[in-house]
């Protein structure tokens, strides 16, 4: 679960930079490169080991390259969607990292459950599929705190953190408004015959005034 939860905050992080500049992506990079050098230092010493914290460190230093930074947004964008939107997405999708570091050693079946649920519930509701927002609303915070009476001690203070501020941010307006966004009828408004073109005019059979030749 660490590895996916490495795998999927990488694949968040480098598309959000390369698509859309995002300061959050450059963030979430930053938490992933961080990540990967805390699990190498309580992780014994392999020949994997050696090449996973060659690639972490290559990653941190190429993350600061103008190459990189350049392409981040200074300032927010206008059209993006609401902040807490996007923080619970990332909070969700973070997950299999934060309770496979809690669990190392000591997991159990609600504990996979739990992990790799939160990306599955990220993913529908950013995907806007029906039923989304009551997944991230209701359904995994649900699933979390009731197996967390299942899961090792550390596990449970993870899930049951985690699946309070998910609750707190998904009641929030703003993460309805970007899975619903607010949509009004449009109204048709008759053009005055003066300003019609007057190939218009003609196709209509219609004088300057409207009225019928």
């Amino acid at each position: 679960m660490m590895g996916l939860g490495l795998l999927t905050m990488a694949t968040i992080a480098v598309v959000g930079m390369i698509v859309v500049g995002g300061r959050w992506a450059l963030n979430i990079g930053l938490a992933t490169v961080g990540a990967g050098l805390l699990i190498a230092v309580v992780r014994p010493v392999d020949p994997i080991w050696f090449v996973a914290l060659a690639g972490s460190t290559i990653t941190g230093v190429l993350v600061f390259q103008p190459v990189v930074t350049e392409r981040i947004r200074k300032l927010p964008s206008a059209t993006g969607p609401p902040s807490r939107a996007v923080l619970v997405t990332l909070l969700l999708a973070s997950t299999p990292l934060a309770v496979g570091l809690a669990a190392w050693d000591r997991q159990a079946t609600a504990t996979i459950v739990v992990g790799l649920s939160a990306p599955v519930a990220a993913l529908w509701y950013s995907r806007v599929i029906l039923g989304g927002l009551l997944a991230v609303r209701v359904v995994w915070p649900l699933l979390a705190l009731g197996l967390a009476v299942f899961n090792p001690p550390p596990v449970a203070v993870v899930s049951v953190a985690t699946a309070l501020v998910v609750l707190v941010l998904a009641w929030h307006h703003d993460v309805k408004v970007a899975f619903h966004p607010p949509r009004e009828k449009g109204k048709v408004f008759p053009i005055p015959p003066e300003l019609a073109p007057k190939e218009v005019l003609d196709a209509a059979d219609i004088d300057e005034r409207g009225r019928p030749r």
